[in-house]
């Protein structure tokens, strides 16, 4: 494909070079001269001048030594371009014959179930969903249009999920609460999971995470809302629109993060806790209490990133404040044996 072709589509003009053919995307250090690549910066000043790729995707106020598309966001107009030359490959429409297909489904146009896969009794898929091999899609679902189940997905009965939704292989969605009494005995009672999972619209869950359903009612996951990989999202959380969720934290029940959130790998935020709209929770931190207002937060127990620095450093000096007093009360010590 013709790089100035390419940014025309993308409504930008091509620097040079209009006319040179593209056929791939690829990193830096190992592009080629039929290859586009991308620099989010200048600081790459050296590995773009070392690399051999015949087009870059580059910021404004960059130096071009080749033919180039500039932007504002380079990284969002390289994901164009990778769109453009590397698209998705759809499955052919079809019902594999290893699958299973329950009582009053109802399966939209253009709907691909792979081998082995199941679908429950009552399920509604819309057009253009595809549910990879192995994957599982329980009683009375309802999965939107585009949206895709990749391989060994598993979702529990009376799921909703919205259009254009992608959930990676071997995620579970709607799966028991953890939710548990303890009686006088020392035992613990299981309270039933009655309710259900909802997912709005351009949701993208990772792989091998986990969404509670609700004890009675739901838990939501709102429009644009991205999970990675191993996330767990606990019974009757409420997820808002555009959060972004890092590896391998945790949401536990009852929670509710606002509109916009990002929380960063590793972190934890605790039962019943609200996090204001707007948030930034750095990774590994450690969300144990409202965060009321936006901001970055930090520590294994959320403060004000700048408060937290400064707590850190405070415990920095307090090692080097005892050492002065030691250094004193040895110096004291010894004028008191002297005068004795």
């Amino acid at each position: 494909m013709k790089l100035g072709l390419i940014a025309e589509a993308l409504g930008l003009t091509a620097s040079g070079g209009g006319d040179i053919e593209i056929s791939n995307a690829a990193p830096l250090d190992t592009a080629g001269p039929s290859d586009i690549s991308f620099a989010l910066n200048n600081r790459s000043a050296a590995a773009i001048a070392a690399s051999r790729a015949g087009a870059l995707v580059l910021p404004k106020g960059s130096t071009v030594d080749r033919p180039a598309i500039i932007a504002d966001n380079p990284l969002y107009v390289f994901a164009m371009v990778m769109d453009m030359l590397h698209p998705e490959k759809a499955a052919a429409p079809s019902i594999h014959p290893t699958a299973v297909i329950g009582m009053d489904v109802k399966i939209g146009e253009g709907v691909f179930i792979g081998p082995h896969a199941s679908i429950g009794d009552g399920s509604e898929l819309a057009e253009g969903v595809s549910v990879m091999a192995g994957a599982r899609v329980g009683a009375n679902c309802v999965v939107g249009p585009g949206s895709k189940l990749f391989e060994n997905v598993v979702v529990y009965g009376k799921t909703k999920i919205g259009a254009r939704c992608r959930i990676h292989a071997n995620t579970t969605i709607g799966s028991d609460g953890f939710g548990y009494t303890r009686l006088g005995s020392g035992k613990h009672h299981k309270v039933p999971q009655l309710g259900s999972v909802v997912i709005e619209d351009d949701v993208e869950i990772g792989a091998n995470t986990s969404v509670d359903r609700g004890m009675l009612s739901a838990t939501v996951i709102k429009s644009g809302t991205k999970i990675d990989n191993q996330v767990q999202i606990g019974h009757n959380s409420v997820i808002g629109r555009d959060v972004i969720i890092a590896g391998c934290s945790g949401v536990a029940g009852s929670s509710e993060i606002g509109d916009g959130v990002m929380i960063g790998g590793a972190s934890a935020v605790s039962d019943h806790v609200k996090v204001s709209s707007g948030a930034l929770v750095a990774g590994f931190t450690g969300v144990h209490t409202d965060l009321t207002e936006p901001g970055v937060y930090s520590g294994p127990l959320a403060m004000k990133n700048m408060e937290y620095k400064r707590f850190v450093l405070s415990g920095k000096r307090l090692d080097k404040v005892n050492e002065r007093l030691k250094a004193l009360e040895e110096k004291m010590g010894g004028k008191e044996g002297k005068n004795e």
